[in-house]
């Protein structure tokens, strides 16, 4: 099969449009393709796609196979599987996140796995002058906010093995994650507490507890509380850790 590459436009993101017609080839080839031939449909040099398939294959969006050709991978069928479910379960979140916001006046969202992040999808802002703000679409590492360590605390030893060896741990604060040991041991607290915290590791001045949500036993995501460190104290924490834990638990009914 031949595939033609759409003639360009004004509005065209250069490197946008070669992703997506990589996918588009790959999809449409019927088998994996030589890189060859990937640099022929696209018409770039093979330097230029082997960082561009690197990139796609670290986020398995694409794999190689054993005679080293190249297909779709798993993760496109993981976003649009995530794409259509949301849908369904999006308003029993929303009402969820509209009952803790009300219930402890603090900005509170819902994220989904993305690849090694997580991704904002629901978002619920608190009523007092300081508060911290959340935007749908919002993304950040698994190791670096409490939504991901929660979700971190549900992996099997294959899947985080395999993790660990390829994350890169940013910087963002003082207080970020640095160390494959320092993730371990936050990834066995929050198994045994059951909800995922961070003190100022993503951004300055926030502080954030993070549970995970399933649907009739199957794990969808994580509802995380995000506040200014100034309010934060054992009771705050406390009156937090309980709210949430209630806001997961009526989620969770209404998909029973």
């Amino acid at each position: 099969m031949v595939y033609v590459m759409k003639p360009h436009s004004l509005r065209r993101v250069k490197s946008a449009d070669r992703v997506l017609c990589l996918f588009e080839a790959l999809a449409g080839a019927g088998e994996p393709m030589k890189t060859t031939a990937i640099s022929a449909v696209l018409d770039i040099p093979k330097s230029s796609l082997f960082h561009l398939l690197g990139t796609l294959e670290e986020r398995g969006y694409v794999v190689q196979t054993s005679s080293g050709r190249y297909e779709i991978g798993p993760a496109i069928g993981r976003l649009a599987s995530a794409s259509t479910t949301s849908s369904s379960f999006l308003p029993v979140i929303e009402k969820a996140l509209d009952d803790l916001c009300q219930a402890i006046n603090e900005t509170c969202g819902f994220y989904i796995e993305a690849g090694d992040h997580v991704e904002v999808i629901a978002t619920r802002t608190g009523r007092q002058a300081l508060s911290y703000t959340m935007q749908i679409g919002d993304r950040a590492p698994l190791y670096a906010v409490s939504a991901g360590k929660a979700l971190l605390s549900q992996k099997d030893e294959v899947w985080l093995a395999a993790y660990l060896q390829r994350v890169h741990f940013e910087p963002f604060t003082p207080n970020t994650i640095r160390s494959h040991d320092q993730l371990r041991q936050e990834i066995d607290r929050t198994k045994s507490e059951g909800v995922g915290f961070v003190n100022e590791e993503f951004t300055p001045g926030i502080v954030g507890f993070g549970a995970v949500v399933r649907r009739r036993g199957s794990l969808i995501g994580a509802i995380n509380v995000a506040l200014p460190s100034s309010r934060f104290d054992p009771t705050r924490a406390l009156q937090i850790r309980r709210q949430l834990a209630i806001a997961v638990a009526k989620a969770e009914s209404h998909f029973a």
